[in-house]
């Protein structure tokens, strides 16, 4: 089977599982406790007239599947609809906070490959030494730490203690920068605290994965065979091992695509991080239907396409997969 096929295959596959991911996200939605039309009539009392008013015009008065029919036919146009509170279009509300969580997501996903493949390669080639130990541990204890127990201490000591580092937000407010230097200089610093906390519990991860993967290459036989060949231990090492080892990073960042997109929910909301994954848990506070029926269809329709990205990519990391 030629590459081209499988990948055209993969995409209408992709077809029955959109829609059954649909379903899933609309009935698990509209069942979540909570009434919209109350919470956004607010904590004064409004007459039962008024709110089936609210409903009928909102369309919540109709029958789930018919309410399911309508949505996914403007979905399939898209057509996200508009926020039952603010009244905007929901595909702007969602474009306005992806720039913050790519931004984050994007240098934290970046930087936590390349330390992991380093530290893993170096934990592997050096097996049972004191910088394989060193480094498993400070990974055991970095996948185990939950990461909002991490980022509520990085804010105790950074911020409230030694006053190095802003607790939250993307910019100082209410001040005028001399120069877009100082400016991008200010903003940086809202981003470390944040980036650091999602490296440290990624790369923890990450670091096992490719410890483990590169041990089991390095105990294959054309390994065996090309170091009894003479080449150099530095060749055999980034050429032929660490290229197969890689495969398991690739599938990693094929999932991970759906942690960018509706951002690590936690720790955005910890830092008042303006992205989706705060945005989200604002939508599940108010029940916004709409705008979030929207944006976790975004999120499961990336996720869908970045696996079969990654699918295509192994092929390029290991010439000796087929698409069969």
């Amino acid at each position: 089977m030629t590459l081209r096929t499988y990948v055209i295959r993969r995409l209408i596959l992709i077809i029955p599982t959109f829609f059954l991911i649909s379903i899933i996200i609309f009935v698990l939605i509209h069942l979540a406790p909570g009434d919209p039309v109350t919470l956004m009539a607010g904590p004064r009392p409004v007459p039962w007239d008024v709110k089936d008013q609210i409903r009928k015009e909102l369309g919540l008065d109709q029958p789930i599947h018919v309410q399911y029919l309508i949505w996914v036919s403007r979905l399939l146009q898209g057509n996200l609809g508009y926020s039952y509170l603010s009244k905007r279009p929901v595909i702007d509300m969602i474009g306005e906070r992806i720039p913050r969580t790519l931004e984050l997501m994007l240098v934290a996903n970046f930087l936590s490959v390349m330390i992991a493949v380093v530290l893993g390669v170096i934990a592997a080639v050096k097996h049972y030494a004191i910088a394989d130990a060193l480094s498993s541990l400070g990974a055991l204890i970095g996948y185990s730490t939950p990461n909002f127990w991490i980022a509520m201490m990085a804010i105790m000591v950074f911020s409230a203690w030694l006053g190095l580092l802003p607790h939250g937000g993307v910019q100082t407010q209410g001040i005028t920068f001399a120069s877009p230097f100082r400016a991008l200089f200010d903003h940086l610093t809202y981003v470390v605290l944040p980036t650091l906390i999602l490296v440290l519990g990624w790369t923890a991860y990450l670091f096992r994965m490719v410890r483990s993967s590169m041990l089991e290459v390095l105990g294959q036989d054309y390994i065996t065979t090309a170091r009894a060949k003479g080449l150099m231990e530095r060749v055999v090492i980034y050429k032929h091992a660490l290229r197969n080892a890689l495969l398991p990073v690739v599938t990693y960042i094929g999932y991970s695509i759906g942690f960018l997109f509706s951002g690590a929910a936690v720790i955005e909301t910890i830092f008042a991080w303006p992205g989706l994954g705060e945005f989200m848990v604002q939508l599940a506070q108010v029940r916004d239907y709409p705008t979030l029926m929207g944006l976790s269809m975004m999120i499961a329709i990336m996720v869908l396409l970045a696996n079969l990205c990654a699918d295509i990519a192994y092929a390029i990391v290991d010439p000796r997969i087929r698409y069969d």
